[in-house]
């Protein structure tokens, strides 16, 4: 599977986790991408809260802490990312 990630790192990141999120343009069709996100702790019911940042895969400005399933969070040794 291909995903799409910004290319601007975010000063914050810490470099140890993604987000894996999907962007559905309609029922046939849907974009796979990645968020840089830093996880802050781990919730009693088994979910995540992390701090993400940027907006999709098209820039890295901002953050917003959300409350997400463990699963959606993917260790960033698992993917190549080119400069």
């Amino acid at each position: 599977m291909i995903y799409r990630i910004c290319e601007d790192t975010p000063t914050e990141w810490h470099g140890e986790y993604y987000l894996k999120c999907v962007h559905s343009l309609n029922s046939l069709s849907q974009i796979d991408f990645l968020m840089h996100c830093n996880v802050l702790k781990k919730m009693p019911d088994g979910r995540l809260k992390i701090k993400v940042f940027g907006y999709r895969w098209s820039h890295s400005i901002g953050k917003k802490i959300r409350y997400v399933d463990s699963f959606r969070i993917v260790s960033a040794n698992k993917f190549q990312v080119e400069d």
